[in-house]
């Protein structure tokens, strides 16, 4: 099959005008009426055609007890039925002329030997008839630009930049699930499955030729072509970040890995070597995948290792740099400009370094000066801000702890003033961050006095990022200037 040809039958599936869920259901729980839900209140707006022999009105549509019944072209087929029934149904596909299907279906080459070899079956079936299909043994695919979740839970995430390519489907669908809550933006979520035709490498090359997708990541448990995988990651990363999470590095994670999705799980530092050949960013954990991807959707990618870092204290100053050394990051010294002019703004025994430590200053025109000032630099290409954002909290438990000692409690019309005046101070920070990133191509983590992981802020001048802990803050810097190395290196 040549590429053009795999990418338009992708295209069908990614973005049909019409799809038929074989094995649709009105049966709460059942994955077909799971399936049919998500579909349809997602808002999806092609033709829906339930397919299901023992109900005529499903979800309010009318069902068709069979794929040939259907009056109209079909481009997706959505398989929800026995593993027994998957290869008839095939047959159905491809004599109803569909050329691209998703097979939910479990049952196939992760139970054994007999159903392995009903996957080689049904892969050989669909080869004969021109037709492509991601699964068997997936929870589903997602196209938020096509208003389509085909996945057991819908999710309504934000139409985005994000790509995402998983080897397991509930680990891919709660990773789908933090980029909604989090408000990341999704362009295409792909549960690849047991891989029988469909590949990993596959889906990477199609959400690389897709301009909709900024960022790709991947959650991986094993590549059966490493050849052909290297050869489509070396194009892809050089248009757009390709991260990766790759499970099974410890021997027990490789044999459930293979018992999962029956994957060859291969060597970790065979697949680490990989990863940095082709320049795909290799992190360590799913909240750090999400992190990285966060920031790569949303922040330019820093020209060099060099970092100035203000901190609304000396400690986490103090950690940030440490993180920054072992991360290969370079702290310039400040120049005497910036010293002069910030002898100006802060009080006398300020520590004249970078980190630059504020101690303890709550002027959101002070932030924001000394950001500008750091931006400005042409010694450093990105920033860490520590503290400047997520008092809110703390103001809370301030208000409390004043009323037992006032003995009476604060109106709430005060309280909501002060909560207000501070929300407004930090957003008018984060504003002037999206600012400065927008005018100087140059990223600036926030890490907030909040717990509330990764937030993303949308402004007026684009989005900024804040984190809760500057070894977040740090791994993300870390990881786009390694993927700026590589870059300049391609």
């Amino acid at each position: 099959m040549s590429k053009k040809d795999l990418m338009d039958k992708l295209d069908l599936m990614f973005f049909p005008k019409s799809l038929a869920i074989i094995g649709a259901s009105n049966v709460p729980g059942k994955w077909g009426s799971m399936i049919t839900t998500s579909i349809l209140g997602k808002g999806y707006k092609g033709k829906i055609f339930p397919v299901n022999p023992k109900q005529e009105i499903i979800s309010g549509l009318k069902a068709y007890p069979r794929l040939d019944a259907i009056p109209e072209d079909i481009d997706l087929a959505i398989l929800v039925i026995p593993a027994r029934l998957i290869p008839d149904a095939l047959r159905d596909c491809i004599t109803k002329d569909i050329h691209a299907a998703v097979i939910i279906t479990s049952g196939f080459k992760e139970t054994g030997k007999a159903g392995a070899a009903l996957e080689a079956e049904i892969t050989e079936i669909a080869k004969q008839g021109d037709l492509v299909f991601i699964g068997p043994n997936t929870m589903g695919i997602a196209s938020e630009y096509n208003d389509l979740e085909a996945i057991p839970a819908p999710m309504g995430a934000k139409e985005g930049g994000l790509g995402i390519i998983s080897q397991s489907g509930n680990l891919g669908l709660q990773i789908m699930q933090w980029v909604a809550h989090k408000e990341i933006g999704l362009c295409f979520y792909a549960g690849t499955g047991n891989e029988a035709l469909l590949k990993a490498s596959d889906l990477l090359a199609y959400f690389g030729y897709r301009d909709e997708v900024k960022v790709i990541a991947m959650y991986i448990e094993g590549i059966e072509n490493g050849s052909d995988f290297k050869k489509i990651a070396r194009q892809v990363t050089k248009k757009k970040p390709v991260i990766a999470l790759k499970a099974g590095r410890s021997q027990r994670g490789s044999k459930a890995a293979q018992s999962h999705t029956g994957s060859m799980a291969g060597s970790f530092a065979a697949y680490s070597a990989m990863f940095k050949q082709t320049g795909i960013i290799q992190v360590r954990t799913p909240y750090e995948l999400l992190n990285v991807a966060g920031a790569l959707t949303n922040l330019p990618v820093p020209q060099s290792n060099r970092v100035g870092i203000m901190s609304l204290g000396g400690g986490w100053g103090v950690i940030a740099a440490d993180e920054c050394e072992d991360a290969g990051l370079v702290l310039p010294d400040l120049s005497d400009d910036i010293i002069e002019d910030l002898d100006t703004q802060l009080p006398e025994f300020w520590n004249r370094s970078n980190p630059i430590d504020i101690v303890g200053e709550g002027d959101a025109d002070l932030y924001i000066h000394i950001l500008e000032v750091l931006a400005r630099w042409d010694e450093i290409d990105s920033i860490i801000a520590l503290g400047i954002v997520g008092r809110s909290s703390y103001l809370e438990d301030f208000i409390e702890c004043q009323e037992k000692i006032d003995g009476k409690l604060f109106s709430r019309e005060l309280k909501l003033s002060l909560l207000k005046d501070q929300l407004k101070s930090e957003r008018r920070v984060m504003t002037e961050v999206a600012r400065m990133q927008s005018q100087t191509k140059k990223p600036i983590v926030v890490v907030s006095l909040s717990e509330g992981g990764l937030s993303i802020v949308d402004t007026e001048y684009g989005r900024a990022l804040s984190l809760s802990t500057p070894e977040e803050a740090v791994s993300i810097i870390a990881h786009m200037v390694n993927y700026r190395a590589y870059l300049d290196r391609a």
